[in-house]
């Protein structure tokens, strides 16, 4: 049987499975959970009114992108820029950003243990 220190006591233990003689310890079949667990962020655990606004975001941004290349030809020939499409993007694209952002905030700041 091999030798081991126990982690308590350091004392020298004969088996991996043990119970230390010198101060009690005993060693747990499976390992001791990390100090931050990590948390998985899911369409479960993010509050509702967040997944939404994130939809709306999105579609935000792909309206206003393919409003802006489908008529794209049509404002090239007028020498102009689709003003309002370039902004649908733009104004999606941030705030898709954001949203994920508060996503991640609102799981950072969950306490593991709850």
């Amino acid at each position: 049987m091999p030798i081991e220190k126990c982690p308590k006591c350091e004392d020298q233990v004969l088996d991996s499975k043990y119970s230390c003689p010198g101060c009690g310890y005993v060693k747990r079949d499976e390992p001791e959970q990390q100090k931050h667990p990590k948390r998985e962020i899911t369409t479960k655990n993010t509050a509702k009114h967040l997944q939404i606004q994130g939809v709306i975001a999105l579609f935000l941004l792909i309206a206003g992108l393919l409003w802006f290349y489908l008529t794209a030809d049509a404002y090239e020939a007028r020498d102009q820029l689709n003003v309002v499409a370039l902004l649908m993007f733009v104004v999606g694209f941030f705030w898709y950003a954001v949203i994920r952002f508060r996503i991640w905030h609102q799981h950072d700041d969950k306490d593991p243990r709850d």
